[in-house]
């Protein structure tokens, strides 16, 4: 990772002596990188091989790579681009569909991939019997998205369908901290995608009514941005996806 986030994450773990760790992600599509605009994508200019991304993530010190495989014309996910990926790499792994895996068979066949962890979404979300039974039975190699919209009446999940709703937050929290869940990723899907800071109350509640580890998603557009998540580790937020686009301001503002 840049110079900078390195910089940025050491000074809180100094301080607080809590860990974080930052989880650069690629998004793919086909066979290139791509970065997400409004409610499309588009291709990245400066690195189109996903390999060629992940390596370069790995050789500037990144532990993890959060790796984003689009969904596909069929209505699937590429896994042997994303095995591709993630047998090119030494670093750890965390796999998620955008096409979404609610069903047995095609998790097994994400989880053959390799992947460290598979991170389970809004498809998933809809069944939480499920999505607690897979956290039993596969422990920490399962993480679980939680794309949060906040409303007037509370906190609520984000469903598969565009402005779909997939119920309370906090309830959902308590079906899968009953079941185990040791890792979730946690989204304002509001600033997802247009780098308007980061949630940081939001992060905070959620610390606030799980054990388990959070890792901060959306609206992380600087380094000031970084620090003010990193600056949540002692509660319970242990690292923060970041984009290509966020890791390259970094690196300038660093």
């Amino acid at each position: 990772m840049p110079r900078g986030s390195q910089d940025a994450v050491g000074a809180q773990e100094a301080g607080s002596r809590a860990r974080f760790e930052l989880f650069p992600s690629v998004h793919v599509a086909g066979v290139q990188v791509v970065h997400l605009v409004g409610d499309g994508q588009v291709p990245e200019r400066d690195r189109s091989d996903p390999v060629e991304a992940a390596l370069a993530f790995q050789e500037q010190g990144a532990t993890w790579l959060h790796l984003v495989m689009a969904e596909e014309e069929d209505g699937g996910c590429d896994l042997r681009q994303a095995r591709r990926v993630i047998e090119a790499v030494s670093i750890d792994v965390q796999l998620m569909c955008r096409a979404g895996v609610n069903d047995d068979a095609t998790l097994e066949r994400a989880l053959a991939t390799g992947c460290a962890r598979f991170n389970l979404g809004r498809s998933a979300l809809t069944d939480l019997h499920w999505c607690a039974e897979v956290v039993a039975r596969h422990g920490e190699r399962i993480g679980i998205s939680l794309p949060v919209r906040p409303t007037d009446r509370g906190p609520r999940l984000a469903g598969p369908g565009r402005g779909t709703d997939a119920g309370d937050l906090w309830k959902a929290l308590t079906v899968l901290d009953d079941a185990g869940c040791a890792r979730y990723v946690v989204t304002d899907v509001s600033r997802e995608r247009n780098l308007s800071t980061p949630n940081l109350g939001l992060f905070r509640d959620v610390c606030d009514r799980t054990a388990a580890a959070v890792l901060a998603a959306g609206g992380i557009a600087t380094l000031d941005d970084l620090r003010a998540v990193a600056a949540l580790a002692p509660q319970g937020v242990d690292g923060a996806l970041t984009l290509s686009q966020t890791l390259a301001c970094v690196a300038t503002c660093g």
